[in-house]
């Protein structure tokens, strides 16, 4: 027989309604926080495998935002280069309008007005931000616009090369800015060319212009004779008050050899081997770059065609020979127009002569090409295309000499025709504005070609991140669903059980609070 104390009786009745209590109030916090495991100890297996699947979840969408933050950058980059493929459009549109020879100069300036309004576009759109107020373009130094203009108003680029990536998978990094360098400078150009720029050094305040190439045969040639080194622009004391200016190349040590030199005078221009541009305000001591590059910038470029635009002169060819003693023809002698043979002549031919069988020449003037008598003198035209006049034959090599009397023709760009009883300078270029005009519309043409190559390409680039954003961003929204309903399987409270639940477990612990109550009053003394 087993003897159960009153105080036994107590304490298991009240053992018994503390523990039916804390499984009610266990099933009353899941219902409410809606959560089977609150703490470790509700399921030590579950509660590690829920710790995982939080961290796995955290990380998740840690990669979501990051590829949030990679499309919004990419789409804003998009959205920026198709302004500009627009922009770059109506810039080719214009400058085939601006290669019409019936233009006034009027309609040219009206023209390039317009490149110019077109031109900062541009430069509105290589400085855009992100929504950080960063820019876009500047690789690594996002606080720096990517492009700005020097002190003679040109663009240069001003940010870095380096290129960002973000991490938007478990080792998939991804390319989510493009630095201005690769996409807005170094483009091809369609021939050698330079680019003109103030020194660093210098305190005065000059400028230099953008300058063109009005010949490019001459140019090239010079740039293989220095193997393609850059030149330095410098000024020396002329002793009379004023300055000389001075072109040497910028790796040759001191002294340097002077390869171009003139007076200077503010804002004329300065020619040489090809090339011209304009210098306003320098001093002595003030030096100028002149960069020689097979790539150009896009801004560059467009300054350029606007420059051409503004200061390149439509003027025809034209050379001049004298009447007395520049045409001394011998019998036989042979002389050539841009490939065109002219005689033979015979001793005592005069320039009327030679007047007529130029104008005579069906070809020549095919090729716009016509001569006129002034006085005493004789002025060769040639309309849009420079003239090559030449005393031997240059369609064999080596060029066959067919002058053998005197010969002077004026005008050439760099050196007159000079023959005397056949020997001396034998052929003569005179430079055509207009040539070196419609050489620049064609090349700019060609250039504006390769800015929007080089767009398309980064675009082309662009998209295939975009996809694999996409993809990417799919993967994560189907991993995170995934790890949230293992995690919710686990966790998550099924709110019909839990609610029968608490019903049972409330109905018990009320009948064990009755029960416990009515035997709380038996004793002894009852049956005595």
């Amino acid at each position: 027989m087993i003897r159960i104390s009153t105080q036994q009786m107590f304490s298991n009745g009240i053992s018994r309604l503390q523990s039916l209590n804390a499984n009610l109030q266990k099933t009353e916090e899941q219902i409410s926080t809606g959560k089977k495991v609150n703490r470790a100890s509700d399921d030590p297996v579950a509660a590690a495998r829920i710790l995982k699947l939080d961290q796995e979840v955290a990380r998740i969408e840690q990669y979501q935002r990051n590829a949030g933050l990679a499309e919004n950058r990419l789409n804003q980059e998009e959205g920026a280069l198709t302004g500009m493929v627009d922009v770059v459009q109506r810039i080719r549109e214009l400058t085939v309008q601006a290669g019409n020879a019936t233009l006034s100069d009027k309609d040219r300036d009206s023209i390039a007005s317009e490149l110019r309004q077109r031109l900062d576009q541009l430069g509105n759109l290589a400085n855009t931000r992100d929504a950080s107020g960063e820019y876009i373009f500047s690789g690594f130094q996002g606080d720096t616009p990517a492009f700005g203009k020097n002190i003679s108003g040109h663009y240069v680029y001003q940010g870095d090369e380096g290129q960002r990536f973000l991490e938007i998978d478990e080792g998939v990094r991804l390319a989510i800015s493009d630095h201005g360098k690769g996409i807005f400078v170094d483009i091809p150009s369609a021939h050698t060319t330079f680019f003109a720029e103030a020194s660093a050094t210098n305190t005065s305040g000059a400028q230099i212009s953008t300058g063109m190439v009005l010949d490019q045969e001459a140019y090239d040639g010079f740039v293989d004779s220095l193997s393609g080194d850059d030149l330095i622009v410098r000024f020396q004391d002329d002793g009379l008050g004023g300055l000389n200016y001075e072109v040497v190349a910028k790796s040759e040590p001191e002294p340097k050899t002077v390869l171009a030199t003139g007076p200077y005078s503010s804002g004329d221009s300065i020619v040489f081997e090809g090339i011209q541009f304009e210098i306003t305000g320098a001093q002595l001591g003030d030096t100028f770059d002149i960069k020689t590059s097979g790539r150009q910038s896009m801004f560059t470029s467009i300054e350029k065609l606007i420059y051409g635009l503004e200061n390149q002169p439509l003027t025809p060819a034209q050379a001049t020979i004298d009447g007395t003693t520049g045409f001394v023809p011998n019998t036989g002698d042979v002389m050539y127009i841009n490939g065109v043979a002219l005689g033979p002549f015979t001793a005592g031919d005069t320039v009327a002569d030679l007047d007529a069988a130029i104008n005579a020449n069906i070809e020549l003037k095919n090729a716009g090409v016509s001569s006129e008598l002034n006085g005493n003198q004789l002025v060769i035209t040639g309309q849009g295309q420079d003239l090559r006049i030449s005393g031997a034959d240059e369609s064999v090599t080596p060029a066959v000499t067919t002058w053998t009397g005197d010969l002077t023709v004026g005008g050439g760009k760099f050196e007159d025709l000079s023959i005397v009883g056949g020997v001396g300078v034998a052929a003569v270029n005179v430079g055509s504005g207009q040539q070196a005009y419609y050489d620049l519309i064609a090349d700019s043409l060609i250039n504006l070609d390769n800015i929007q190559d080089s767009i398309l390409l980064t675009q082309t680039e662009l998209g295939g991140r975009m996809n694999a954003v996409e993809t990417t961003s799919d993967f994560l929204e189907d991993s995170s669903l995934y790890s949230k309903d293992i995690r919710s399987q686990l966790q998550d409270v099924d709110y019909a059980e839990a609610i029968s639940t608490l019903s049972f477990q409330s109905f018990v612990l009320q009948a064990a609070q009755q029960s416990f109550a009515q035997v709380s009053q038996l004793s002894l003394f009852d049956r005595l």
